[in-house]
């Protein structure tokens, strides 16, 4: 017997019980979704096949937000999306700033209280070799 299969009346039961979870639960409510959701399903199978690739995908996503609200703190306006694909890409092609910017991102999923830009700024400020806004 198959853990999925169930007959109908446990099937309703379930579906009750579901929606019971849902309606209490943003966690699950959110999941739920953004799984349901055409777009990001679509890139959730592409691009998030096993864990590397997740944690791949959530650093560039982490790092993609956190340029986004610093731009939108300092500059009252939204940053373009064009320019933050090219930032990054510059992260993410330099043999410094990668390994840095994966590292930065971890610790800060396990340390709350890790802030992105001050990191990153402790770091342009040690390695004033990188250049992110040249070519």
């Amino acid at each position: 017997m198959s853990i999925i299969s169930v007959n109908e009346k446990q099937t309703q039961n379930y579906i009750e019980a579901g929606e019971k979870i849902i309606e209490n639960n943003d966690f699950l409510k959110d999941i739920s979704e953004l799984m349901e959701n055409e777009k990001f399903n679509k890139f959730f199978n592409k691009y998030m096949s096993d864990w590397l690739d997740i944690k791949c995908s959530v650093t560039y996503m982490r790092l993609y937000d956190e340029f986004k609200k610093k731009y939108k703190k300092l500059n009252n306006k939204e940053l373009d999306r064009s320019i933050i694909i090219y930032l990054l890409t510059k992260i993410m092609k330099d043999k410094k700033l990668r390994p840095w910017s994966i590292k930065t991102v971890d610790n800060m999923l396990n340390d709350k209280k890790k802030m992105f830009f001050d990191e990153f700024e402790q770091f342009l400020l040690e390695n004033n070799d990188v250049k992110l806004l040249t070519d």
